[in-house]
């Protein structure tokens, strides 16, 4: 079973938004998602990219890589 982040596609548009340097609260807003359900995306990509951080991600993310 896929989880909630898959079934919806939001995990693309949470990617992008981070990398305009959007916060969890402005993320939710915009894609009508609860801020723990944001959290748990951004947590969700920064183990799939074998990151350490949420700084890691947000530098990933704006270098375009």
């Amino acid at each position: 079973m896929r989880c909630f982040w898959e079934q919806t596609g939001v995990l693309g548009p949470i990617y992008r938004l981070l990398g305009q340097g959007l916060d969890d609260s402005d993320i939710a807003g915009k894609l009508n998602l609860t801020e723990s359900k944001v959290q748990d995306c951004v947590a969700w990509i920064v183990h799939f990219l074998h990151l350490k951080t949420r700084q890691e991600l947000v530098l990933y993310t704006s270098c375009g890589t």
